[in-house]
């Protein structure tokens, strides 16, 4: 399984990096994705202790055009990295839609949040990065390529969102 994931996200930058990715407009039920992802990471966190918790404001509770299967990506990453990287705690995915914008389109804010280790103004700034960890420590601890916020990244920028990253 580690290795068809890293064949995967290795196949996965090569296309982002040669342009080769086209993203689905289909219409999809935003709910059903966050909790099909939420429903194939539960089993780690309850293996860990951690406790793991959705809130998804009434207003984002709809039906949305875009690509599904690649907003459950995002969001596997980003919360798979919350629950490796948490001893013990909660990690939890809030969703909230903004107010349209000019042209009435609805922007959605994901927040993944946890009580895990936490990470140093630098590390922070570079976790985006290819292949980037915070330290070889990190690496040995958790595993991971750094490949999978990178990724990431690149497909929230493809939808025209933004991503980042707060840690104390």
């Amino acid at each position: 399984e580690a290795l068809l994931s890293l064949i995967n996200d290795i196949l996965d930058i090569s296309k982002l990096e040669a342009g080769k990715v086209e993203l689905e407009a289909i219409d999809f039920n935003l709910v059903e994705i966050v909790e099909a992802a939420v429903a194939l990471l539960a089993p780690t966190a309850r293996d860990k202790g951690i406790d793991l918790r959705v809130s998804i404001a009434p207003q984002a509770q709809s039906v949305y055009r875009g690509d599904p299967v690649r907003l459950r990506q995002i969001l596997l990453n980003l919360v798979g990295n919350a629950i490796k990287c948490t001893a013990r705690g909660a990690v939890s995915i809030n969703v909230a839609a903004r107010p349209a914008n000019r042209r009435g389109l609805v922007r959605t804010r994901f927040e993944i949040a946890d009580t895990g280790i936490g990470m140093s103004p630098a590390a922070s700034a570079a976790l985006f990065e290819k292949f980037h960890q915070a330290d070889t420590s990190i690496t040995r601890r958790f595993g991971g390529t750094g490949l999978g916020l990178a990724i990431s990244k690149q497909l929230v920028e493809m939808m025209g969102g933004r991503i980042g990253v707060r840690s104390k």
